[in-house]
């Protein structure tokens, strides 16, 4: 009895050792080495994307161009170009009844992804004045403004002298809001930021020319008037033009078939900064999965436009905002942006995403008064692969 004992405890300990000897060999032979499986690359993607307005801040239905490619605008007006190659990119957007933009983008080559957003306002077309048989002829346009800040208008009169043009003929009148809009060509013009309103004088019967000057007389605040210069734009350059100031109006004479504008003494002054973008996913983990993961793509949100935070109580401070809102933009939206990586993840690896949109604070300032906003730039995204013996990693 004590012999059988013995022999069936030798037995337990024999098959006890071959198991473990055949869990150690699975291990080794099987098992691979988790923390040395080597995490993917994300490509780096870039887009352009923005928003196309009219002057009172709200979408407008529009066509945008990216180097000749078109697309539709969607309702709210916002726009976006995917798979962008890095470099510089003509930007053209254009809808009914309105003056048509055009601009130049730069994509800058770069370890992360990015979106480079162009906000652009489009102005009304101009208005058509028919030269009467008899007398002067007369008309009035008045400026556009964002929505609320109605106080920033400026409306010019304009007064054609009898014999000036033959009857019949026809000018357009088109109020100017930068100085981009006169210019045809390079030239050597003054700061856009201080301009307050301009006009483009042009005459549809190719050949006319003025017998005597026309009067644009523009209705601001009495204050800003003695502080306005007036510019002209000829032969590629701004001069300076003939004008006159009485009380709250400002009497530029056009002596010829050009551009015309009021410059105004202001200052503008930024302080950029970033601020993060909320992902709705921006960890993929599979460190201790049980098969490949995929990573199709981040969806994220970010800001199109400038909150202006100052109220035009006054016309100077309503005026500021206007200009504000001429080199930023207006009226701030919520947009989604899908970023796209395309990975499979190994067991092993992780990706994280984040990302940072660029925000800088203007404000303008003249005659002891300010305007202020917060304009939302262009964004950048980073991914960020890694393994287990690598517990954070870098930029991929």
């Amino acid at each position: 009895m004590l012999k059988m004992k013995r022999i069936v405890k030798f037995g337990m300990y024999a098959f006890l050792g071959v198991a473990l000897a055949t869990g150690f060999a699975g291990c080794s032979d099987d098992d691979p080495d988790y923390s040395n499986v080597t995490p993917p690359t994300v490509e780096v993607s870039h887009s352009i994307s923005g928003r196309v307005t009219s002057m009172d801040g709200n979408g407008l239905s529009a066509t945008v161009s990216l180097d000749g490619t078109s697309a539709q605008t969607n309702a709210d007006g916002t726009f976006e170009f995917e798979g962008v190659s890095t470099g510089s990119h003509t930007l053209t957007a254009s809808a009914s009844g309105k003056q048509t933009k055009e601009t130049t983008v730069t994509v800058s080559s770069s370890e992360n992804g990015s979106n480079v957003i162009w906000n652009v306002a489009l102005p009304n077309e101009g208005t058509t004045v028919e030269i009467a048989a008899t007398g002067d002829t007369e008309a009035s346009v008045t400026s556009e403004t964002i929505e609320g800040n109605e106080n920033g208008e400026v409306t010019v009169d304009v007064t054609v002298a009898e014999a000036s043009l033959p009857q019949g003929t026809s000018i357009i009148i088109t109020p100017l809001y930068t100085l981009d809009e006169a210019e045809t060509r390079a030239a050597t013009r003054a700061d856009e930021t201080l301009m307050l309103i301009g006009t483009k004088v042009e005459c549809a019967d190719e050949g006319a020319t003025l017998q005597q000057p026309i009067s644009l007389t523009y209705d601001i605040d009495a204050e800003v008037a003695q502080s306005i210069t007036a510019q002209k734009y000829v032969d590629g350059q701004w001069v300076d033009a003939e004008f006159t100031v009485d009380g709250e109006q400002v009497t530029v004479l056009a002596d010829q078939f050009t551009s015309y504008t009021l410059l105004l003494d202001a200052e503008v002054t930024s302080s950029p900064t970033t601020t993060a973008l909320a992902f709705e996913q921006d960890l993929w983990d599979n460190l201790y999965g049980s098969g490949d993961m995929t990573a199709g793509s981040a969806s994220f949100t970010y800001h199109i436009g400038t909150e202006i935070t100052s109220t035009g109580t006054n016309r100077i401070t309503a005026y500021l905002i206007e200009i504000l809102a001429r080199i930023a933009g207006s009226n701030v939206i919520t947009a989604t942006g899908t970023y796209p990586i395309n990975v499979t993840l190994p067991i092993g690896t992780a990706l994280q995403v984040s990302g940072t949109q660029q925000v800088t604070t203007l404000t303008v300032s003249a005659l002891n008064h300010s305007a202020s906003g917060r304009q939302y730039g262009d964004v950048t995204i980073m991914t960020t692969t890694y393994n287990r013996e690598h517990n954070g990693g870098g930029n991929q």
